[in-house]
This record gives C-alpha cells, structure tokens and sequence, in this order.
C-alpha cells in the first residue's frame, strides 16, 4: 500500500474558499471598525466646532457694547424666513468680548447669519482713530451643520421674547438664538444676557 503525500483537488478547493471567507469576515470587520472611527472623529469635530462657535457668540452678546458712530448700528436683527419656512435671521452687533480671540481693548462688529456652508460667525475689528488694536485679524466660526437661525430679544423691562429689534442704537436685555439643522433643533437654545459693557 502506498501513503499519500499531498491533497487532492477537492481538499485544495475547499481550504481556499475556507481562507477567502475568513478574509471577507476579517475586512468586513476591519472596514466596520474604521467607519466606526471616521464618523466618531466626525461628530468629535463637529461637537467641538459647535462649541467653539457658540463659546464665541456667548462672550460676544455679554459684552456687547452700545458705543456705535452715529448711523451705525449697535444692535440689530434682520427676521428672514427662507424659501421652506424655516428661520435664517441675520444679528449684527457690536462688541468688545474679554477672552480670545476678541480680547477686551477693540470695538468688533459682529456678524451671525446662515450662509451655503452653515452658520456663519464673523467678527471684525473697527478702526477707532490710531488705536494699535484695530490691527487685529477678523475672526471667523463655521458651524457647518446648522442650516436655521431663530434670533429672539428681550427689552429691557419687558420679559418678553420680541423677534425684531427696534432700536438699532440700544441693546436688549438678553438675546435668545436658537440654531436648526436640516431636521431638528441642534442642542438647547443659548440664552445669554446682553451689555456688560454697556457704555455709562
């Protein structure tokens, strides 16, 4: 009798089918896992830059300031609607903020709306005379989720929320600023309370 010494065909198919299917189980679950991680990173990014944004516009609003040229506008929000009903509000208000990246020494105009790539935050310096401050770059904050902008005020006086301001040269009590994204409201409305630094 002699021994065999190697496989047959049939054995030889079967272990490289046996290999193949363990190797779409191992890239299946390799490629699952990296999904897993971009997406994580994604909405990482995402959550951070939210918070960036909204850390930004919070310290703006608390020191808004009122000391606006005469025909410029300290305060003022512009109440749209788009074309499927939902709120895209523009906020322009002036501003000496306190932490970075507005600092405390310059006069900033601060500009809140929804643009083609989401909220659109941007801050610029206003020159006043040859203050060396006014020499600072303009800042800008993207949320690129939000797609709907809901801006409320409170006057002074009165508790309740009004969605158009009607003096450009006064600064309301608090302002109420909702952000949307293509379904739903993203997180809770930020409400901060408005002037700190309000001239005297």
């Amino acid at each position: 009798m002699t021994t065999r010494r190697g496989f047959t065909l049939l054995e030889l198919i079967v272990s490289i089918a046996v290999a193949g299917i363990i190797a779409l189980l191992v890239y299946g679950s390799a490629r699952a896992g990296f999904d897993t991680r971009e997406r994580l990173s994604h909405h990482r990014a995402t959550s951070e830059a939210e918070l960036r944004a909204r850390t930004l516009l919070a310290d703006a609003l608390r020191h808004a300031s009122d000391e606006a040229n005469v025909g410029a506008d300290a305060f003022a929000i512009e109440d749209a609607i788009d074309g499927s009903g939902r709120p895209i509000d523009r906020l322009t208000f002036l501003s000496r903020g306190v932490t970075p990246p507005l600092g405390a020494s310059a006069l900033w105009r601060v500009d809140v709306g929804i643009s083609t790539e989401g909220l659109r935050i941007d801050a610029t310096p206003l020159v006043d005379g040859d203050d060396v401050t006014s020499r600072s770059a303009p800042v800008t904050a993207l949320i690129p989720s939000i797609r709907a902008l809901d801006v409320q005020a409170m006057p002074v006086g009165d508790p309740s929320w009004v969605t158009a301001w009607p003096s450009t040269r006064q600064l309301p009590a608090a302002v109420r600023i909702a952000l949307r994204g293509p379904d739903a409201e993203v997180g809770t409305p930020l409400i901060v309370g408005v002037g700190l630094e309000r001239a005297r």
